[in-house]
């Protein structure tokens, strides 16, 4: 959705689109809590924020992806105005997709969602293998630079790290981690102060969350 606000700052009109942003985890990697993060960041930070989720077959025959919009004016500026964002990711439209894992990368990159001309890819390198390819009986893995090679043709920028790797060395979920590279990418319209203020926040395993994220 596209909504016309008008700036206190100057006494023109100009067009607002929500930030886009797709999480895709596979089930218990905390990705719903990663989308809550970023809703209580966008409230606290002033701006009006929603998120979604889509659950997969299971947790590895399809990742849980949970959409996450937020309008990037303050609710200040609105003047009583509220968005309306969507229930679920529009094809083309996507600031961001992070991605806890490269086949689930693939999978996104394939299915038309990404714009090689307006979406940043942030993909975990690391993999946790489908039922086919641990059945075979040779090396059933799938080609990774295959699929990395997918991911970077759908994207205006990528960035690969394994992120499964960080998680384990914190000894924390890897939301925490797709958290933290979310801050560092520049993509999201708050301070790192507020990220950190929220995982806080979160009670029960702050720490290892924060050491995660940084």
């Amino acid at each position: 959705m596209t909504m016309p606000i008008t700036s206190n700052a100057a006494s023109d009109s100009r067009q607002l689109r929500p930030l886009s942003i797709l999480i895709c985890a596979l089930g218990g990697e905390g990705g719903g809590v990663l989308a809550d993060w970023l809703v209580e960041c966008a409230l606290q930070a002033g701006f009006a924020a929603q998120a979604t989720s889509i659950p997969g077959v299971a947790q590895r025959t399809g990742a849980t992806t949970y959409f996450f919009e937020m309008l990037p004016a303050p609710m200040t500026e609105l003047r009583g105005r509220r968005p309306v964002f969507s229930l679920h990711p529009i094809p083309g439209t996507l600031d961001v997709v992070i991605s806890s894992e490269l086949l689930e990368s693939a999978r996104c990159a394939s299915n038309g969602l990404p714009s090689p001309e307006r979406t940043l890819f942030i993909t975990s390198s690391s993999r946790t293998l489908t039922n086919n390819e641990r059945g075979q009986l040779g090396d059933g893995r799938l080609n990774e630079a295959t699929l990395l090679s997918l991911v970077q043709s759908v994207s205006r920028a990528h960035h690969a790290l394994d992120m499964q790797r960080i998680a384990h060395e914190n000894g924390t979920e890897v939301s925490a981690v797709m958290f933290g590279a979310l801050a560092g990418s520049g993509a999201l319209p708050f301070e790192k102060a507020v990220c950190i203020d929220v995982i806080r926040r979160a009670g029960r395993g702050a720490e290892r969350s924060l050491a995660g994220f940084e």
